[in-house]
């Protein structure tokens, strides 16, 4: 993770729900659980993106794990990316749990993440890119454009009410 300078966005900083506390990221995940859809969600963006065995993706905002480890089973390589600690924590264990061992778990987000490997087939964020003020959204749709092999496979969700 690269560290901020001091006129940068401090998208590291906890804002609203505190999700650094284990109940808060429990009721999170219990939450999306019965409000969404996921399994359906899910296949819809790996099917959307094509993603097979041979296939290198990173998701921005991963939370509990969900589609990072749903991705898992299709994908050679997930790179899951989350701001706070405790989601990423409780994602690790829930990929453990089902023996999943090709995600790598990464406490960053989409100003600070270092990506130092080649560049993936394709980027996913479901829910995260709007907690960015506008303009770094467009210094983080900069950043995700040069970490991918073919500029048009990324896929994001934005909030929305009914989903």
């Amino acid at each position: 993770m690269k560290s901020f300078l001091g006129w940068q966005y401090n998208e590291m900083k906890q804002v609203g729900t505190d999700y650094n506390d284990v109940a808060n990221v429990q009721a999170y995940d219990m939450q999306m659980q019965k409000l969404r859809d996921i399994k359906k969600e899910n296949e819809t963006i790996i099917k959307t993106l094509n993603l097979i065995s041979d296939r290198t993706l990173i998701e921005f905002g991963t939370g509990t794990g969900n589609f990072a480890i749903e991705a898992a089973g299709q994908c050679k390589k997930v790179i899951a990316i989350d701001v706070s600690p405790q989601m990423l924590e409780f994602a690790q264990k829930k990929a453990g749990q089902k023996g999943i061992l090709n995600v790598e778990f990464h406490n960053a987000g989409f100003l600070t993440y270092n990506h130092s490997g080649a560049k993936v087939d394709a980027v996913v964020s479901q829910l995260a890119l709007h907690h960015l003020p506008d303009f770094w959204k467009l210094i983080a749709l900069k950043r995700i454009f040069g970490m991918l092999k073919n500029r048009w496979e990324i896929f994001l969700k934005r909030y929305c009410l009914f989903f």
